[in-house]
């Protein structure tokens, strides 16, 4: 009601307004942590050499996968496009004035993305593998920097040398997933149907079963958590949206 009066006697105020549990708020929340986490992958693999001839190692033994991954490669710099698009709040900080036109936006979003609970799901989902494989990669580059003192250790580098060399692979593959759930968002806020919703839906379920399966066997079984990425990567709807 303040941010309306205001609005109605030319004397727009700032507001402290800000919220925590709603549809978007928690949309957005979780975006931020997701590019966040992207971009620290990113800088690992750009910046620290060990991981760097991971991959290598990697390309050379899964070139179809890592091919694959190629052709439906996302750029993080569309999906933050995309994502501002839906949710001007977004580009919020703690310090800028929240107006009306922001609290009606939330609204409107909210009233939206209340119908698609898959598409917010996938995104929390692939948010919180990202940051449990970020965190397992720094680890592992502690361990891999250390030399090896007996034969326990050897292995234990070697078992940390081929986890990260998904790093790639996982990036690009989050990175896609999150894709999904940005198109599927987008689908309901704004009024281009392109696409069928039913391709919508069934990718969002699909990438949630493999972001599940990759993150739960990466660690452990890292071969499984390839195969699944390697199906997943074949759906038909997967590449309606892409």
């Amino acid at each position: 009601l303040d941010l309306i009066s205001s609005n109605l006697s030319k004397r727009p105020r700032k507001s402290n307004y800000r919220p925590v549990y709603s549809y978007t708020a928690t949309a957005t929340r979780t975006l931020n942590s997701v590019f966040h986490d992207l971009a620290d992958l990113y800088a690992l693999m750009s910046n620290n050499s060990c991981i760097a001839d991971c991959i290598k190692t990697m390309e050379l033994q899964q070139p179809k996968l890592c091919n694959e991954l190629v052709s439906l490669q996302i750029e993080l710099e569309l999906v933050e496009k995309m994502a501002n698009e839906i949710f001007p709040t977004l580009r919020k900080s703690d310090d800028d004035i929240w107006g009306v036109e922001d609290t009606f936006s939330e609204h409107q979003t909210n009233i939206a993305l209340s119908g698609n609970i898959v598409a917010l799901t996938l995104l929390s989902d692939v948010s919180d593998a990202i940051a449990r494989y970020l965190a397992e990669v720094r680890e592992r580059i502690d361990a891999m920097s250390k030399q090896p003192s007996n034969t326990k250790e050897r292995r234990g580098m070697k078992s940390a040398a081929r986890f990260c060399s998904a790093v790639l692979i996982a990036r690009d593959f989050y990175a896609l997933a999150v894709y999904v759930a940005v198109v599927a968002m987008k689908y309901d806020v704004t009024s281009n149907k392109d696409l069928k919703r039913e391709d919508i839906v069934k990718a969002s379920t699909r990438s949630r079963m493999a972001v599940s399966t990759f993150d739960s066997h990466i660690a452990t079984n890292l071969d499984r958590s390839l195969k699944a990425l390697q199906q997943y990567l074949q759906g038909k709807a997967l590449r309606k949206i892409v």
